[in-house]
């Protein structure tokens, strides 16, 4: 399981637990406070792993939007509502806190899409392109680099890649960590197989 997964993992855990505190208060202080001492200690790891893992994130992102610094901004706003929220019993406070984490998430699919276009070439109308290094250099090397060897955002030194054809096509068409999927609108099962045979070239 790649970080990324595992982050998302914890911020919609984060976030379904910040909504069921927020629908409590409107069922009743008794039902809210005794949920609150329950998952006090959870509630404490989930937020300490949120922040550990989306930190990290950030410092391995291949590319910044101003729809990132947004989402930063509405987490960072999120944290404070719901603690004074919590404290006060205030459910304006809490459904502020719960909207912001909402638009957060919202914002961090939005960040996703734009920065894939940006650094898979956008839309750029490839069909007729089947040549391997070619469909590397276009979709590819911002942060592989030409010969596989850039290592931006954390990405691998495909030269010394153990990965057998199989894998390279699965994690190309899947995605792993920061890397974005390409779907068969991105690149065709063909396209895919080029770009595979190229992959393993750079190792010799």
């Amino acid at each position: 399981m790649d970080l990324l997964l595992i982050h998302r993992i914890i911020v919609s855990t984060f976030l379904l637990i910040y909504l069921v505190k927020a629908v409590l208060m409107f069922v009743g202080k008794d039902a809210f406070q005794k949920f609150a001492k329950v998952i006090k200690v959870p509630e404490m790891i989930i937020s300490l792993l949120f922040l550990v893992t989306g930190g990290y994130l950030l410092t391995v992102m291949p590319v910044y939007t101003p729809l990132l610094g947004i989402k930063f901004a509405l987490v960072v706003a999120s944290i404070p509502l719901a603690v004074i929220a919590t404290k006060k019993y205030n459910k304006i406070l809490m459904v502020l806190s719960v909207l912001c984490l909402v638009m957060a998430y919202g914002m961090a699919e939005m960040h996703r899409a734009k920065a894939k276009k940006i650094m898979t070439g956008g839309t750029e109308n490839i069909s007729a392109v089947h040549n391997g290094k070619e469909l590397f250099t276009k979709k590819c090397s911002q942060c592989h680099g030409i010969n596989g060897d850039a290592q931006k955002s954390n990405a691998p030194k495909l030269s010394e890649s153990k990965l057998d054809k199989d894998g390279i096509e699965h994690i190309v068409r899947n995605g792993k960590g920061v890397m974005f999927k390409f779907s068969e609108n991105d690149l065709s099962k063909e396209q895919l197989n080029a770009v595979a045979d190229y992959v393993i070239k750079l190792r010799n």
